[in-house]
């Protein structure tokens, strides 16, 4: 069991606001799954154990940002509420953490692809730009879970679907990420799977982008320099698309 410690003794909350202690967190209602400690600032994304006998699909991933000033013996703390790890870490490294800072501490199922590894990048890496409108959590013996979120930097297609699924057999998961024009086709494509989770248009645009590369990069009338860049963009490019399944769920 990895207990949580916030390392709050002797520290008193900077806020003192009357719902305070209402909202103060019990270190023992939670598994630490992930910590990066800064100074006296502490990051942490735990798993809420609570929340397997709370209301249901109650988001069961919770990140800290904990800020301690020991001269003044005071503490700040943050926290948010997620269905998966990836945006848990998302909101972290919006609020300054490294991004490659957020190791799990145990071992937990591990991504079955590249395609997945890409997309929880992109995740991790968006920015404010993803704002989550509806989710499915995985708990108990469930084996899928989703994320719909509003991407704000799409100029097509600006909802996005973030499904998760499990293979328990083999202990790990795929992440693929489909896009809807709004949320209502988001949830029919979830009722019905009457056809494949609909690719991202910037999807379709690197596929194109690389055949134009390797087009370019057979030409005998481009100049060497050209040819050069060209190639290495063509190579940069097969390395990043170079799972031929994306798109499409399970």
């Amino acid at each position: 069991m990895n207990t949580l410690d916030f390392h709050l003794d002797g520290l008193k909350p900077a806020d003192e606001s009357p719902g305070y202690a209402y909202n103060h967190p019990w270190e023992n209602d939670f598994q630490l799954i992930s910590r990066h400690d800064v100074g006296e600032r502490s990051f942490i994304i735990a798993f809420d154990k609570t929340a397997t006998w709370d209301y249901p699909n109650k988001a069961n991933i919770v990140s800290f940002d904990i800020d301690r000033d020991s001269s003044r013996g005071l503490f700040s703390m943050h926290r948010e509420q997620h269905a998966t790890f990836v945006f848990a870490q998302n909101w972290l490294i919006n609020r300054s953490c490294p991004p490659n800072a957020l190791a799990p501490v145990f071992e937990i199922p591990r991504p079955a692809d590249e395609l997945s590894l890409r997309v929880e990048d992109r995740i991790r890496r968006s920015g404010e730009s993803l704002e989550v409108a509806d989710y499915r959590v995985i708990d108990s013996s469930d084996t899928e879970g989703w994320s719909i979120a509003v991407d704000s930097q799409a100029k097509e297609l600006p909802v996005r679907l973030f499904l998760e699924t499990l293979q328990p057999d083999q202990f790990t998961y795929t992440v693929r990420e489909g896009a809807f024009a709004d949320h209502s086709a988001a949830d029919y494509w979830l009722e019905h799977r009457s056809a494949p989770l609909p690719e991202p248009p910037e999807y379709r645009r690197d596929a194109d982008a690389l055949r134009t590369s390797a087009a370019l990069a057979r030409s005998t009338t481009v100049p060497a320099v050209t040819a050069a860049g060209v190639l290495a963009a063509a190579s940069a490019a097969t390395a990043a698309l170079s799972q031929p399944d994306r798109g499409q769920s399970l």
